[in-house]
């Protein structure tokens, strides 16, 4: 798969996230019906929760595979490239030393992210980007955390984003009613706040400086 592909791939499947949005909102605000079953509150919050998990999880794969395609020796799409530290075979033993004697390597964690550049890519290559947007991406993991994980951590750490953000915790605030709502001062709602900073990391990355 080339950076072409891998870009391709992210970008649409954040289109999908957003028809998604659109798509549930309509329906919803429309009390859309099908043989006496309502569009209920419930499937507009899973559909929701569901677009933002596939939002990160776009970005997730595009770290993953993009990281591999420049330890390949890829450029950018732009053309431009920077220097690598390590000369892999192929893929496989690409994946190999990203994952060093760890099972897996975690592309959710900016810090591990960021570490791994700079010791295979001069200057940590065009990962570097990922300093500029570490409280977003924070963010957005806590949203992802508490919309997978049923636990009191993940809970806590989702309603201080809230309270961050809308200055209080509005009654029975779900990740979903937060994710459609309005951040301050703005005409747009969180989802797209975070899928713009998703788009453009992607882009960033996709053509270094």
């Amino acid at each position: 798969m080339t950076l072409q592909d891998v870009y391709n791939t992210a970008t649409q499947e954040c289109s999908n996230a957003s028809c998604l949005i659109l798509d549930t909102n309509e329906f919803f605000n429309s009390q859309i019906t099908s043989n006496g079953t309502v569009y209920s509150s419930t499937i507009h919050s899973c559909v929701i929760d569901g677009a933002f998990l596939s939002l990160f999880m776009a970005l997730e794969h595009f770290l993953e595979e993009s990281f591999i395609c420049y330890m390949m020796g890829e450029p950018g799409i732009n053309g431009n490239s920077f220097a690598k530290f390590v000369s892999p075979q192929n893929e496989t033993q690409a994946r190999d030393m990203l994952k060093g004697i760890n099972r897996f390597t975690d592309f959710t964690n900016r810090d591990t992210i960021v570490r791994l550049a700079n010791n295979f890519f001069d200057g940590g290559g065009t990962y570097s980007y990922l300093n500029s947007i570490s409280a977003d991406f924070e963010e957005m993991k806590k949203i992802r955390n508490a919309i997978s994980h049923i636990s009191v951590e993940s809970s806590r750490a989702f309603q201080g984003l809230v309270r961050s953000k809308l200055g209080v915790i509005p009654p029975n605030i779900t990740t979903s009613t937060f994710l459609n709502s309005t951040v301050p001062n703005t005409t747009s709602t969180f989802f797209i706040h975070y899928r713009d900073i998703v788009e453009y990391t992607i882009g960033y990355i996709s053509n270094p400086n």
